[in-house]
């Protein structure tokens, strides 16, 4: 189900896929996304391939996951997506993959990212980054640019810590 391609941006090569409409996400596609990004990488001696997974906690998170050297679980202060992130986390140790967490939209429910945060504590998992919500996100996919070269703005210093944090954790 659904299709992949290769596309050129103006940071890299990016593998990504389509699905039809009422195709389902079995995670097939997503090994197969996986996989053309590593050889793509390779062959272009780049030394890093991030996969953007999907949400849930299905199969296609278990297809994404896999051979991953860390895992970002992006995590919004919300009931389900604590749900979720507790049951990515599980999948994770379970894989024996190092996670880490952000919380995006952090300042929408503080209350539930604090309870968030102590959650990820207690259990031995780091929250490496929060970023705030700012209409700035929507403005910059408006005008085709990444919200970091939109703005500079606080939330621009954010994600460059979560990013900071993310190549730390790498090593």
């Amino acid at each position: 189900n659904g299709e992949w391609y290769i596309s050129r941006t103006r940071h890299g090569s990016m593998v990504h896929a389509r699905l039809g409409i009422a195709e389902e996400n079995s995670g097939k596609l997503v090994t197969i996304v996986r996989d053309q990004a590593r050889k793509l990488a390779e062959k272009e001696h780049s030394n890093m391939v991030i996969i953007d997974g999907p949400p849930g906690t299905g199969c296609p998170v278990i297809a994404s996951i896999t051979g991953s050297e860390l895992v970002l679980v992006v995590t919004e202060p919300t009931r389900s997506g604590q749900h979720d992130l507790a049951r990515v986390i599980e999948l994770a140790k379970h894989f024996s993959i190092p996670a880490v967490v952000c919380i995006n939209k952090w300042d929408i429910n503080p209350e539930m990212t604090q309870d968030i945060e102590h959650t990820m504590n207690s259990n031995g998992c780091r929250v490496i980054g929060k970023v705030r919500y700012d209409a700035a996100v929507t403005r910059a996919q408006l005008m085709k640019a990444s919200v970091v070269e939109y703005t500079g703005g606080v939330i621009t210093q954010e994600i460059q810590s979560l990013w900071r944090n993310v190549t730390y954790e790498l090593g």
